[in-house]
């Protein structure tokens, strides 16, 4: 139930895009409007996920499972009814809430089953959105060909719908580890300041880094993100546990997050860009919208297999040396595009690789948050890592998208140079990774620790 879960939200997630041009010729949005399709449900998903997640960990587990799931169910339903532009970003944006799930989701495993089965449970969920990316990708053109945009949205609700009236029953209770409350001021102060971060990013594309509203959503969000880190320190059940993050092994994971998925939203962007430039660039692919989402299905289809690999790799190499092996291939992803002019191929397989490198970095770094941060905090901790995906994942977008706009040739088609830059990008991050990676235990002194416990044995 947990895996079905995950899986219909992150394939009717991974839908949204692919769908944005659709939608907006029918709806008759401007292409600033429909972009918050994608934005809205991103920003709304970042501030919502410390709540949930917080809430999750002091409440029965199950219940917010469900009441997540419907919450992003019935945003679902309302953008696939929406008559209007405001109601079907409305719905997108409800729809964001739903991200919770995946944390919320290991939170559940981690306390209900020992800890070898977790992991194998983390790393299922890993698969789950694996999967539901791929079926996206290869569903998306003819259900959008042959039906209307609106199954994008019934489909997996209709999935959603079910695992909740099976779960209700099938599923039982998880009533927290450890008592306690929300931490409702800091809940407030964090949700202002990724709004105002997240709105800074993505207006600067249109209205320029050095703007008035700009720099006055980066200046606001500093001011609001040091009286937060103030207030938590002070409060007796912080909504983020500053002091647990702080750990050296915790705060990697947390810096590969923002790594990780900046490489992953610069793979966006640049993939299905390459895909539709056209042959006379001597880097373009010349395909369709269908090509656009087929060049990144690798990618989805690798994760289904590098996911478990971390898992089985941990044991003989370390959490360190699945870290560092998943910043190699995010490293190494990057150089088959160098020759993209004479293999027009290789972006299928800087996909490939990069998902490999992701989905490994991604699976490590839920099992080093599952085994080292205590029960009562798992669902909030993995939580903290999708806001920092989120941050990471519209900053490398941003950057990414700034670095194709120069020197922009006739048509509108970036040059070669910017091509190039993104390469360099990737690079750079995956480099960053590698180095990052060195913050996790080795072998030997993870399996020293003590606080790699079963949930039967752990502390109350």
């Amino acid at each position: 139930m947990l895996w079905f879960g995950v899986f219909s939200y992150m394939t009717m997630e991974m839908m949204v895009a692919p769908i944005v041009p659709i939608v907006q010729h029918e709806l008759g949005m401007s292409p600033a409007v429909a972009a918050w399709m994608l934005t809205g449900l991103m920003v709304v998903g970042a501030v919502s996920l410390p709540l949930s997640t917080r809430y999750a960990d002091i409440a029965d587990k199950k219940k917010v499972f469900f009441i997540i799931l419907g919450v992003s169910g019935v945003g679902a339903v309302l953008a696939a009814v929406a008559p209007s532009a405001s109601l079907l970003i409305a719905g997108n944006m409800l729809q964001g809430v739903g991200i919770a799930v995946v944390p919320i989701a290991i939170g559940i495993a981690r306390d209900s089953q020992p800890l070898a089965r977790a992991k194998f449970a983390t790393t299922a969920f890993v698969v789950a959105g694996g999967a539901g990316s791929a079926v996206a990708y290869v569903a998306v053109g003819p259900i959008v060909k042959h039906l209307h945009y609106s199954y994008i949205y019934w489909i997996p609700t209709a999935v959603i719908l079910a695992v909740i009236v099976l779960g209700a029953k099938g599923l039982p209770a998880c009533p927290p580890v450890r008592t306690g409350r929300v931490d409702w001021l800091g809940a407030a102060l964090l949700a202002v300041a990724l709004t105002s971060f997240l709105l800074g990013l993505t207006l600067a594309s249109t209205e320029g880094w050095g703007s008035a509203i700009v720099l006055g959503l980066l200046i606001l969000t500093v001011a609001l993100a040091t009286v937060f880190v103030v207030v938590e320190r002070r409060v007796d059940s912080p909504l983020v546990d500053l002091r647990g993050i702080a750990e050296r092994e915790v705060a990697g994971v947390m810096g590969l997050s923002l790594l990780r998925a900046a490489c992953a939203y610069t793979m966006y962007l640049v993939l299905p860009t390459v895909a539709l430039l056209p042959l006379a660039t001597g880097y373009g692919m010349g395909g369709d919208a269908s090509t656009a989402g087929l060049v990144l299905l690798p990618y989805a289809l690798v994760i289904l297999v590098a996911g478990p690999t971390a898992s089985r790799l941990e044991p003989v190499l370390g959490r360190r040396g699945v870290m560092v092996l998943s910043g190699v291939l995010m490293t190494l992803g990057a150089v088959p595009l160098l020759f993209i002019g004479s293999a027009p191929w290789t972006p299928y397989l800087t996909a490939a690789i990069l998902g490999a490198g992701i989905a490994m970095s991604l699976t490590q770094g839920l099992n080093t948050i599952v085994q080292v941060v205590p029960n009562d905090r798992v669902a909030s901790t993995g939580g903290t890592t999708y806001v920092l995906q989120s941050v990471g994942g519209v900053t490398g977008g941003q950057i990414a998208a700034g670095i194709l706009a120069v020197g922009m040739v006739a048509g509108g088609a970036p040059t070669w140079g910017g091509f190039l830059g993104n390469v360099v990008l990737l690079l750079a991050l995956g480099l960053a990774a590698i180095g990052l990676s060195f913050t996790l235990k080795t072998k030997r002194a993870a399996a020293s620790t003590g606080r790699d416990t079963d949930p039967v044995s752990a502390p109350a």
